[in-house]
C-alpha cells in the first residue's frame, strides 16, 4: 500500500483550510487573494462554481481519489468555516444529551432533513450547518463527514447529534447465549 491509500483527508482539508484562512483567531488577517479567494468560494452555488475556483482545484489535486463533488462541497463549505472548533458539528449543534431536546442549537426536523439530502446536494446544508455554529467548526471532522458521507456516516452523526455517544456502546455484539439471538453476517437475527 502506498502513503495515498493511508491519506489523512482530515489533515489535509485542515492544511488547504489553513493557507486559505491563515488565523482564525483573527491575529493575521488574510492577504488579498485570500480574501478574493474565500469571497468567490462562499458565493458559489454549484459544484461547477466551486471548481472554477483555483485554490479549490489545488484542494482537488491533494485528494484525487475522492469524488469531485465530494471535493467541491468540502472546498465551498471550508471557506465558511472562520475558526476551527474542537468538537464536531453535529455535537455542537445537537443534544447535550438523549433526554434533552430543547439543548440542540439545531432543530431536529432539519438534522434529519440533512440526513436524508442526496449527496449532490450537500453544499447548501452543510454550510447551513457552519453559519448556525457561528462559522466554528472541527474541520477534520466536517472533511471526513462530507467526503464519506454515507450511511456509515450518517449513523455517527444520529449518535453524535442526540448526545447518545457510541462510544458508550460495546464494539462487540451483545452475548448471543444472553439475548438468544444469533446474528448472521448480514446483521439479521435468527
Amino acid at each position: 500500500m502506498n502513503s495515498k491509500e493511508h491519506l489523512d483527508v482530515g489533515a489535509v482539508a485542515e492544511a488547504w483550510w489553513r493557507r486559505l484562512v491563515p488565523s482564525d483567531d483573527g491575529t493575521r488577517p488574510p492577504e488579498g487573494w485570500q480574501r478574493a479567494a474565500l469571497a468567490r468560494l462562499r458565493r458559489a452555488t454549484t459544484h461547477l462554481d466551486v471548481m472554477t475556483e483555483t485554490h479549490a482545484l489545488r484542494l482537488f489535486q491533494e485528494l484525487p481519489r475522492y469524488p469531485e463533488d465530494r471535493v467541491a462541497v468540502l472546498a465551498g463549505v471550508l471557506a465558511v468555516v472562520r475558526k476551527n472548533g474542537h468538537h464536531p458539528i453535529t455535537r455542537v449543534l445537537g443534544r447535550e444529551e438523549l433526554d434533552k431536546a430543547e439543548s440542540a442549537t439545531l432543530s431536529e426536523s432539519r438534522f434529519r432533513r440533512l440526513l436524508q439530502t442526496p449527496d449532490h446536494e450537500l453544499l447548501d446544508p452543510m454550510r447551513r450547518l457552519v453559519r448556525l455554529a457561528k462559522g466554528a467548526a472541527n474541520v477534520r471532522h466536517l472533511a471526513a463527514s462530507i467526503l464519506y458521507w454515507g450511511d456509515g456516516k450518517k449513523k455517527q452523526w444520529v449518535f453524535e447529534y442526540y448526545g447518545a455517544s457510541s462510544a458508550s456502546r460495546s464494539s462487540s455484539p451483545p452475548d448471543q447465549a444472553a439475548t438468544g439471538a444469533h446474528l448472521t453476517p448480514q446483521g439479521d437475527t435468527q
